[in-house]
């Protein structure tokens, strides 16, 4: 199983550039490209990341349960699930689109969230929360991600 311990390994891994921040990140997910599926296979955040993502071809497990991201889904994954990829390389090559908002334990440090944030039923440690949206709700969400792309990059 492969760990990915930093926002800044994460980058490396889908061929982006540095994080402008090395504590949270928002990225598009239409700009990230694989470069080794095998890490895939098998992998855990030590990080959050709440992603808003459609048209990913593959599917992804967490636990038993394998997700398709084909019509649109926002998830919510916490430090140490583990996690599957399973994708072919043309399913890895196919366009996507999509935002996921990554950030460290220890940017929440001495603020309340960081206390209350596993008490939140969407960030289980043994249950990735899945949610699907209408359209016009989708579309506010990335409305959201976009402004905090914007505020991150400032």
């Amino acid at each position: 199983m492969h760990i990915i311990n930093s926002i800044s390994e994460k980058h490396r891994l889908v061929s982006l550039p540095e994080p402008l921040h090395p504590l949270v990140s928002v990225i598009r997910i239409s700009d990230m490209r694989f470069t080794d599926n095998t890490i895939w296979e098998h992998f855990s955040l030590n990080f959050y990341c709440i992603s808003l993502k459609k048209n990913i071809a593959g599917k992804t497990k967490y636990g038993q349960q394998y997700y398709d991201y084909d019509k649109g889904v926002m998830t919510f994954v916490a430090p140490k699930q583990i996690m599957s990829l399973d994708a072919s390389p043309t399913d890895i090559l196919a366009p996507a689109s999509g935002y996921a908002l990554l950030f460290h334990p220890d940017f929440l440090y001495k603020h309340p969230l960081a206390a209350t944030i596993k008490n939140y039923g969407f960030f289980l440690t043994q249950l990735t929360k899945r949610c699907t949206f209408q359209k016009k709700k989708r579309k506010t969400l990335q409305r959201y991600f976009k402004k905090l792309m914007k505020n991150i990059s400032i």
